[in-house]
């Protein structure tokens, strides 16, 4: 094994050691399956057909077959980018970075492998909760869905399209976190636009939509999401985000000297 693969080894092992890992866990693989098996009970309950003509309960009228259980992927969503902020600000935070010089002495390899264990962390849970929730929403709804292994060409595309909103907004979160050795600091820049700040100042601003949440909502905007589907430009957007990002915070990484306080 070489020296590179054993720091990539030393990292995943940091992470799926953490509590900060298991709290994000049972929430995304276990809690937000729970709510799309709930509200797709409630859906159930009114009616697939339902409007706001004949439920003004109702919003809006309920999105085809193959978007449902897509309006609870934000609630995940929010905690992966608190999980990328985290793990970002974590070596900083809990003084570890010395420890983990010693191991690994070129600076290059510790932050690619930082960036790597978190992109397999981060794809590993993004796709087993979300195919979970879409699956468990299908389940709940009995014959009036699809099949909850199988689904359809529309839900898996809209799965992958998720995924990829959740790993790009989790290292996002991540690059920022370690830019400015805070946590504090990627919660508040993403967690408002996550909360439609980000729908809203793309509605409202001509360059609304190059913000990175308005940007991955373009990757999976279904007929519940006021945003159009455009994944090619929502995709670039966002991932010129996360290289620049990355970019910044890996040169203030290998040119910032450590000291004795990490």
């Amino acid at each position: 094994m070489t020296t590179f693969s054993r720091t990539i080894r030393f990292e995943l092992i940091k992470i799926c050691s953490s509590r900060v890992w298991w709290v994000i866990c049972a929430l995304v693989v276990v809690i937000q399956p729970l709510l799309a098996l709930i509200t797709a009970k409630s859906y159930v309950q009114i009616g697939l057909d339902a409007t706001p003509e004949t439920h003004p309960q109702l919003v809006e009228a309920l999105p085809p077959l193959d978007y449902f259980g897509f309006d609870i992927v934000p609630f995940g969503l929010l905690l992966m980018v608190v999980f990328g902020g985290i793990i970002g600000a974590s070596e900083y935070k809990h003084h570890t970075l010395c420890t983990t010089l010693l191991s690994q002495s070129s600076r290059i390899k510790v932050f690619c492998a930082k960036v790597l264990a978190l992109l397999i962390c981060s794809t590993f849970i993004s796709f087993l909760a979300i195919t979970a929730t879409i699956s468990f929403t299908h389940f709940s709804l009995g014959e009036q869905g699809l099949h909850p292994f199988y689904l359809s060409t529309i839900a898996w595309q809209f799965i992958g399209f998720s995924v990829l909103d959740w790993i790009l907004l989790t290292i996002l979160s991540f690059g920022i976190g370690m830019l400015f050795r805070n946590a504090i600091i990627p919660l508040a820049f993403l967690v408002p636009q996550i909360y439609n700040l980000g729908n809203y100042l793309a509605q409202r601003w001509e360059w609304g939509e190059y913000l990175p949440v308005a940007a991955g909502n373009l990757l999976f905007a279904t007929p519940t999401y006021p945003l159009k589907h455009d994944p090619l430009n929502g995709g670039m957007v966002l991932l010129i985000w996360v290289i620049l990002t990355l970019i910044t915070s890996y040169y203030a990484f290998i040119r910032n000297d450590v000291g004795g306080k990490y």
